[in-house]
């Protein structure tokens, strides 16, 4: 555990130690050998671990200076591509490993990049078909592996990085671009080419696109209805092959290897053949799901356990599990990053703890009742801190569906699939079964599903005391029979469920602007309201930043309510979200700037002149008269100015200079600001040199996308800021910002990259 504990410090640094000072760890480990301190040897050990790992995984980055410069690059696909439609466009985004080092001329190459993720958008009269074991000469533009940044949403960042991506980009439409090779006997290929088949035996059934997933891991037919229906009620790990998929069945598969050797080869050690079956078959199965790193680590964790029964020793729980978590972190030492990894190992964790050895007379289906009931308790904190979300639908669900899966859909499955290398018509009739199986399935879930609203709790950001406690609860209520007042640990839990943060005082505000790529999202919050400015873009029908990004800051704040949402103007990049937006918070008031956009919501208006009062803090739309009928979207835009004490905050959307000018005749007394979101993104048709210094602004703002194809901000208006002396934050440099009025005076802005540092981001910067 000490070893454990040491690679996981390291993964929470924010800069790594030289190279060469991890020479000194030699004579210390020594030293700390000699002296029986085995403790501190082994965190040592982790620490050196951890250190060597997070140097090689930086130099396996693009080389900063070669970021947007053209490259050629020669790999092989791997993974399964995703072809999509983007903003009317088809793009195939697919994963490249590198077979040589990219070259940005014949004599100028360098190593140490091995695997990029590229998007390819196709051109109508030429499309290519990128299909896995592909080798490829592509020219590419790279970027170093980049997200958004903000509390509550997903660290796209960080996974990426943790998946061994050491670039992203996008392939140049060049003519020398060419297949030079095909390799038909890739893992990826089989994948791909079972697919196929798949898609030919099971072409008309509803959920063809889930059967693949729990065959193959292509989750990529999955619509985002489902998966939200999957995480309403926590079954995402059912649809999807994980780790709770290849403990089931390689379970099944050991007692039934072991039962057929009993029966058939006496004098065989039954355990160990089955054991070795197992192992065999959960790497096959795993190689199945594309070998991603959630099935390494149940690889990982299964191995351990059954090679325990091959050697016939009775390893402790709590060894068999310190062997898993320290073999898991040494394969991977940024698994501590990631949600999947905490929900494995708190599931078995609280399966050991709760269950093993103290129940002995019980049924089957008492058994399973017991298994939901302890993963249930012991996931409570994990996912309230975690997800922001307590489940109380996920037990109803996973105690039918989870032993009906293991034991009937995935096997019959999975016979479907053998059957179709022998006879597609016969493989084509059991996928029917399959189909109308999980047509049941998902039918029970939308049932489920009518009740989570009440049923489920939203759990606004717990401050660690609170955490612990939650985690001290959990520990008593599992604790064995006897424990004096176990069932009062139940109250430890109470903090978690009842505690809110602590409000703005009346006159108080809080602006956050969001990181939101190349777009604009900013939620000002008072005492008792909540005002959202623009929901930033969408890219596809499979992600939009309402989903990944403004909702989650919403559930972290624990608001479930939104008194108004204003969308500036109609540009995919300022309102493209807002559909998916309304459809999950409860929005009381609709205003925009851009007719096309009136039709979103029942009580949608324009934003005309006007004022209000919310706690104490004035808003105001300072609108030109007939803006509406502007001839471009950008002066459409709603323009919106809170003043809370003395601090006032100008959001013009994305008004140009002439719109400017407008402004400057029409309020040439209100447009004075503290802070000044950058108009139209820094853009050069926006914050004409009037129109900046009648603002004035003490600090300024550029919601812009890393390293955008626009080059927002352009340089001379950021020059044009620093001749007023005003400080400038790029969203895309220090993620969420967060300006707090407290009493009348300017606080921060808190900036969330800087709040959390990695040592893996900040080279990424």
């Amino acid at each position: 555990m000490a070893a454990a504990a040491g690679i996981a410090v390291v993964s929470i640094c924010p800069q790594l130690p030289p190279l060469t000072s991890l020479i000194l760890c030699l004579p210390l480990a020594a030293w700390l050998a000699l002296k029986r301190f085995y403790c501190l040897l082994g965190f040592t050990a982790g620490l050196a671990w951890g250190a060597l790992y997070g140097h090689q995984l930086l130099a396996s980055q693009l080389v900063a200076d070669w970021q947007q410069q053209p490259l050629w690059l020669e790999g092989q696909v791997v993974g399964l591509p995703l072809t999509s439609l983007q903003r009317g466009q088809s793009v195939t985004r697919f994963q490249l490993r590198l077979s040589q080092p990219p070259c940005i001329a014949p004599q100028d190459c360098r190593h140490g990049l091995r695997l990029v993720q590229l998007n390819w958008y196709q051109q109508h009269s030429s499309p290519q078909t990128i299909i896995p074991g592909q080798q490829w000469r592509l020219q590419v533009s790279l970027k170093r592996p980049y997200g958004m940044a903000n509390p509550g949403g997903f660290d796209y960042q960080s996974w990426l990085i943790q998946q061994g991506v050491g670039a992203v980009g996008r392939v140049i439409g060049n003519p020398h671009n060419r297949l030079i090779a095909d390799n038909n006997g890739s893992v990826d290929r089989w994948r791909w080419w079972l697919g196929g088949i798949i898609d030919d035996a099971a072409n008309e059934l509803s959920h063809r696109d889930i059967i693949k997933a729990l065959l193959i891991g292509d989750r990529r037919g999955i619509s985002p209805q489902q998966w939200q229906l999957f995480a309403a009620t926590g079954t995402t790990h059912l649809m999807v092959i994980s780790g709770l998929h290849l403990g089931l069945v390689t379970t099944l598969v050991f007692t039934v290897v072991r039962a057929l050797v009993l029966l058939l080869f006496p004098r065989l050690p039954a355990e160990r053949c089955a054991a070795l079956v197992a192992i065999l078959f959960a790497l096959i199965y795993a190689l199945a799901a594309g070998f991603t790193l959630p099935t390494q680590r149940a690889l990982i964790m299964i191995s351990v356990f059954m090679l325990g029964l091959c050697w016939r020793r009775q390893f402790p729980a709590g060894q068999a599990m310190a062997v898993a978590l320290l073999l898991c972190l040494m394969h991977d030492p940024l698994a501590t990053v990631s949600l999947s990894f905490y929900l494995s190992f708190a599931a078995v964790a609280c399966l050991f703890y709760g269950g093993v050895g103290r129940y002995p007379v019980l049924g089957g289906l008492e058994k399973i009742l017991l298994a939901q009931g302890l993963v249930f308790i012991g996931l409570l904190p994990v996912l309230a801190i975690f997800v922001g979300q307590l489940g109380f639908i996920s037990p109803l669900a996973n105690m039918v569906l989870v032993p009906f899966f293991s034991l009937v859909l995935v096997p019959v499955n999975f016979i479907a699939l053998l059957t179709s290398l022998i006879s597609l018509p016969a493989a084509t009739v059991l996928w029917q079964l399959t189909d109308s199986l999980l047509t049941l399935s998902l039918d029970y879930l939308q049932l489920l599903n009518s009740m989570a609203v009440d049923l489920n709790l939203s759990i606004a950001y717990r401050p660690w005391p609170v955490q612990v406690l939650a985690l001290l609860a959990v520990l008593v209520l599992l604790s064995p029979t006897g424990v004096p007042a176990k069932y009062w640990g139940g109250l430890l839990l109470l903090p978690l469920m009842v505690y809110q943060p602590t409000k703005l005082a009346a006159g108080d505000l809080r602006v956050t602007v969001l990181d939101v790529g190349q777009g604009l999202s900013v939620v000002l919050n008072t005492r008792h309201h909540t005002l959202v400015y623009d929901v930033g873009p969408s890219y596809s029908a499979q992600f939009d930043t309402a989903t990944a990004v403004v909702v989650p800051y919403l559930r972290y704040l624990g608001i479930n309510r939104v008194d108004r949402l204003v969308l500036s103007h109609g540009d995919n990049d300022h309102a493209g979200a807002a559909a998916p937006f309304i459809q999950q918070v409860d929005t009381r008031r609709l205003f925009y700037g851009d007719e096309v956009l009136s039709g979103l919501h029942a009580s949608a208006s324009l934003c005309t002149p006007q004022s209000w009062f919310w706690d104490g803090v004035h808003f105001e739309f300072l609108q030109l008269p007939g803006f509406q009928r502007a001839t471009k979207s950008n002066n459409r835009s709603c323009v919106l100015k809170v003043t809370a004490g003395k601090q006032r905050f100008l959001l013009p959307g994305d008004i140009e200079a002439a719109t400017e000018s407008r402004l400057l005749n029409t309020y040439p007394t209100l447009l004075t600001a503290d802070v000044l979101l950058a108009p139209h993104h820094g853009s050069a048709s926006s914050s004409s040199w009037a129109f900046i210094k009648r603002v004035d602004p003490d600090r300024v703002v550029f919601s812009s996308g890393y390293r955008n194809q626009f080059g927002h901000p352009h340089p001379a208006i950021v020059d044009r800021y620093r001749v007023l002396n005003s400080a400038f934050y790029l969203s895309s440099q220090s993620g969420a910002l967060t300006f707090t009025v407290s009493h009348g005076q300017m606080l921060g802005p808190s900036q969330y990259r800087q709040q959390h540092r990695r040592y893996w981001l900040s080279a990424s910067e």
